[in-house]
Order: structure tokens, then sequence, then C-alpha cells
């Protein structure tokens, strides 16, 4: 399995449009996707402009044929304009979960 991490800065006060936004665009176009086995999208605690969207994959290949494709593209743009600089992926192999494995 393959985890996908990603963390991002958001305009200041702009997180409940951007959640909207993302509920819209990621979680309905982008439910049914070979190998995508869960989504989460978590804000920050501490700083309530940040946040992370973590995915679950079964393999490397089905989450880079996502990333690579027009679907990932069309899902994203809407996104973009809420981000202000920082923003990072992290694509890591799981070695150990007891979430529905």
């Amino acid at each position: 399995m393959v985890i996908r991490i990603t963390w991002g800065k958001l305009r200041a006060g702009a997180w409940g449009q951007f959640e909207r936004t993302y509920r819209e665009n990621v979680l309905t176009k982008g439910k049914n996707l070979k190998g995508l086995r869960g989504r989460w999208l978590a804000q920050d605690a501490a700083d309530k402009d940040t946040g992370f969207a973590v995915s679950l994959w079964d393999n490397l290949a089905d989450m880079q044929a996502y990333e690579q494709g027009a679907l990932y593209r069309e899902i994203m743009a809407p996104l973009q304009p809420f981000f202000v600089g920082e923003y990072k992926t992290y694509r890591c192999d799981v070695k150990y979960t007891d979430v529905g494995a």
C-alpha cells in the first residue's frame, strides 16, 4: 500500500470555502478510482489555515495513474486559488496499518 500526504497553507480565513470546494470536487468526482482505498481531509488544530489531504492506495502505479491523468487536473484546478505558496506532497510506502487492511 501507498499513502499520499499533502500539506498546504491556505489564504487566511479560507478553510470553509476550501473544504466545500474539496468536497464538491475531490469527494464527488474522485471517489471510484482504481486502487483508492480511502481519503481524509484534516485541518491543523493549531493553524486553521493549514491542513492535510491524505489518500491510501493499493499500489504506486494506481496512485501515479491518477496523479498523471486528466481527472486529477480537473479536480485540482478549483482548489489551486486557495493555496498561498506553501504546498508539499509526500508519497510513502505503508509499513504498518491496522485500518481495514
